[in-house]
């Protein structure tokens, strides 16, 4: 062997033995020596990454999901279907204290929260006053609601917790809360995908809760909720009414809904007997429409001021579109009627209204006309009592 050749050989064992070298010795090397990543401007840890992902609400386009097909919480019913009002306990609080804790929540004066105990993506919908829809694709509204928690869009945890919140004034009048199962998952895709096996870990019925907080106030309701690849509808949960805050008051307050009217009346025959004067609105659409007077004196009395005043009685049918407010004790002088679009469904155009008002001495006077969402309160007319 010349010796051109014994060079080549030893040149190739020697870089043999040095590959060997690090092959077996370099794990323990690399073992000893800092991770130099987490030092680099920028980094950022699998879990930041996810958790940062929830909070900017990085996911996938939903613009191909219906919204409702009709009004959210639409007729008399406070519970949608199936939705029972849980009893507030300790254990219950500290849950949804807890989590959104955990996940960074922000606090506000009114504040909505859903959590659920599986890997599955539920959302959290509210509708507000104005109707505005606030949800995963419409994240910020107009009147200061915010969606600051969106989780599952990917299974990244099985106790989620999702959280709309009003960090400032919030606007008075009815607010719809609503759930949607979007996806069925498991934080292990293979297992989820062997047919036999996806049975076992898959959940689709999914129980959770929701608690609406008011000021100091809160309630909690309850239900269960399924997937359906064919029509995957919001599920109607409950609606809540905050009352319009005077001057000098900081924290909002909740207006007690109820299904009837339970004022202590008499039949309607004999409250129309007893009233001075009343005053009655119908509508041709499934929109939401609002009635409200100005007195004299310049008070205005709308459906916020239920129980505030024992000579003013309100009556709501809203499954029939009808609503009317009768005047038991009123002052003498002019009044100013007012109609307001609160929420508008399936985008039908202008609604025709009819308000009739009935004097105790049998007079009647009529105002008809159609009102559009855009338009907020209008002053549709006026009446006198003598």
């Amino acid at each position: 062997m010349d010796l051109v050749s014994l060079v080549v050989v030893v040149t190739i064992i020697g870089l043999f033995l040095q590959g060997m070298y690090r092959i077996l010795l370099g794990g323990k090397r690399r073992a000893i020596l800092p991770p130099t990543e987490i030092n680099v401007p920028g980094y950022e840890s699998e879990s930041v990454q996810l958790r940062n992902q929830r909070r900017s609400g990085r996911r996938s386009d939903r613009s191909d999901v219906s919204l409702p097909s009709e009004g959210l919480g639409e007729g008399g019913g406070i519970l949608g279907e199936g939705i029972q009002e849980a009893v507030i306990n300790e254990e219950g609080v500290s849950a949804f204290s807890e989590r959104l804790e955990r996940e960074g929540a922000k606090r506000g004066s009114v504040q909505i929260s859903l959590l659920w105990n599986n890997w599955n993506d539920l959302d959290l919908h509210v509708i507000t006053p104005s109707g505005e829809h606030i949800f995963h694709d419409n994240r910020k509204s107009a009147c200061g609601g915010e969606l600051d928690l969106d989780m599952n869009f990917k299974p990244t945890s099985k106790t989620p917790v999702e959280n709309i919140v009003w960090t400032k004034t919030p606007p008075s009048g009815t607010y719809r809360v609503g759930v949607r199962h979007y996806r069925i998952q498991h934080k292990n895709r293979l297992l989820s995908k062997i047919p036999i096996i996806s049975r076992l870990v898959l959940k689709n019925e999914t129980d959770f809760k929701v608690r609406v907080t008011i000021g100091k106030t809160q309630r909690v309701y309850e239900g269960k909720i399924n997937h359906n690849k064919i029509n995957n509808e919001l599920l109607f949960i409950a609606k809540f009414a905050i009352a319009e805050m005077a001057v000098g008051e900081s924290k909002p307050k909740e207006l007690v809904l109820e299904n009837e009217n339970k004022q202590d009346l008499k039949d309607e025959s004999e409250s129309i007997k007893l009233a001075e004067s009343t005053v009655e609105m119908t509508w041709d659409t499934s929109s939401d429409l609002g009635l409200s007077l100005q007195k004299p004196d310049g008070q205005m009395i709308s459906f916020l001021d239920i129980g505030k005043n024992e000579d003013i009685t309100f009556k709501l049918d809203e499954a029939g579109r009808k609503q009317s407010i009768e005047l038991n004790k009123p002052i003498k002088g002019s009044y100013s009627v007012f109609v307001e679009e609160y929420e508008t469904v399936n985008d039908n155009g202008p609604t025709n209204y009819n308000v009739i008002i009935n004097q105790k001495d049998g007079t009647k006077e009529n105002f008809e006309g159609e009102i559009s969402h855009e338009e907020g309160k209008i002053e549709i007319g006026n009446f006198e009592i003598k």
